[in-house]
C-alpha cells in the first residue's frame, strides 16, 4: 500500500512504469486504487489524510522502498527523469534519484524510493549457490498417501540431471522445505544435496546457510513456488519460479521457467547457468 498525497500524480508516475488500474478482485469494497504491473506486482494507491501541497520527499511515503520489475531498466528510469523533470518545471525540486552502490534509487511522488530491477537474470554466472525449495519445485506439490498413513512424492529424473548438470559448473546447491517427511532427506541424498527440513524462517535460514557457504546472498540463486518461500525470495539475489507458482511467487521471479514444478525445472535452469557460462 501506498499513502498518496495526489493519486492522480502517482497514478501517471507508476503508468509511465506499466502499471494499471484494475478491477478489486471480487468487486470487493476496498479503498484505494489498486494498480496491476507488468509482471503481475500489484501496488495500491490510498489517499494520505490531509494531503496536499506537499514538496517530494517530504511525503507521506517517505521512507518506503519498492522494488519494482521491468522490461528494461534503462527505459524506465528515463521515464522516470522525464516525469521528474515536468514535475520540477511544475515548482517541485530536490534530485529525482540517488545512488545505493551500483544501484540507482528513483524518487517517487510521494517521497518513496523506487528500486529498478530488469525481468530476466542478467549477471547470472555470478551465482555460487542455488537453494531450492523441495515440494512444488522438485515435485508436482502433491503428495501420495498409502492405507497406513505413509506418504509419497513424484520427482522428475531430468531434474536429477539437472542437479548434476548445476554441480559439474562448480555451484553449490541446497534444499530448504518446510516439510518434515523423510522423503524430503531420502531424495536429497539421491541426488547429492545437502537438505534442511522442517524451516520455519526461509529468510532466516538463507541467511545463516549463506554466511556458512561463505557467499553473499547477491550470489545466491532461490527457486521457490509458493508465499512462504517469498521471504528468502526477496533476499536472493537472483529468484526463479515454476510455471505453476503461486502469482505473488511468479511477480518477484526474475525467471519463470517454462516447466511446472516437478516437471524439469532444475534441468530448464541447468541449461540456463551453463548457457551464461558460455
Amino acid at each position: 500500500m501506498l499513502l498518496a498525497g495526489d493519486v492522480e500524480a502517482s497514478l501517471a508516475f507508476y503508468g509511465r512504469l506499466g502499471f494499471e488500474p484494475v478491477p478489486e478482485p471480487g468487486g470487493a469494497a476496498v479503498p484505494g486504487l489498486l494498480l496491476l504491473g507488468p509482471f503481475g506486482q500489484s501496488l495500491r494507491l490510498v489517499r494520505a489524510a490531509g494531503a496536499g501541497g506537499a514538496q517530494a520527499g517530504q511525503g507521506a511515503a517517505t521512507g518506503l522502498v519498492l522494488r519494482l520489475m521491468v522490461a528494461d531498466v534503462a527505459d524506465a528510469g528515463a521515464a522516470i527523469e522525464t516525469a521528474f523533470k515536468a514535475a520540477s518545471e511544475a515548482g517541485r525540486s530536490g534530485p529525482a534519484s540517488h545512488r545505493l552502490g551500483d544501484a540507482r534509487l528513483y524518487r517517487g511522488p510521494d517521497g518513496e524510493l523506487v528500486l529498478l530491477e530488469e525481468r530476466g537474470l542478467p549477471g547470472v554466472e555470478r551465482v555460487r549457490l542455488v537453494v531450492y525449495d523441495f515440494d512444488g519445485v522438485m515435485t508436482d506439490n502433491r503428495v501420495f498417501m498409502d492405507q497406513d498413513g505413509r506418504e509419497s512424492v513424484a520427482a522428475n529424473r531430468s531434474d536429477g540431471l539437472g542437479v548434476g548438470m548445476i554441480r559439474g559448473l562448480g555451484v553449490d546447491q541446497c534444499i530448504l522445505s518446510t516439510e518434515t517427511n523423510p522423503v524430503v532427506l531420502a531424495r536429497a541424498a539421491k541426488i547429492g544435496l545437502d537438505a534442511e527440513t522442517g524451516v520455519a524462517d526461509k529468510a532466516a535460514a538463507l541467511t545463516a546457510l549463506a554466511k556458512r557457504r561463505g557467499v553473499s546472498l547477491a550470489e545466491v540463486l532461490f527457486v521457490g513456488n509458493d508465499v512462504n518461500d517469498a521471504g528468502a525470495m526477496a533476499l536472493a539475489g537472483f529468484r526463479v519460479a515454476p510455471a505453476d507458482a503461486h502469482p505473488a511467487v511468479e511477480a518477484l521471479a526474475g525467471y519463470v521457467t517454462s516447466a511446472r514444478g516437478g516437471h524439469g525445472v532444475i534441468r530448464e535452469l541447468a541449461d540456463l547457468l551453463a548457457a551464461a557460462r558460455g
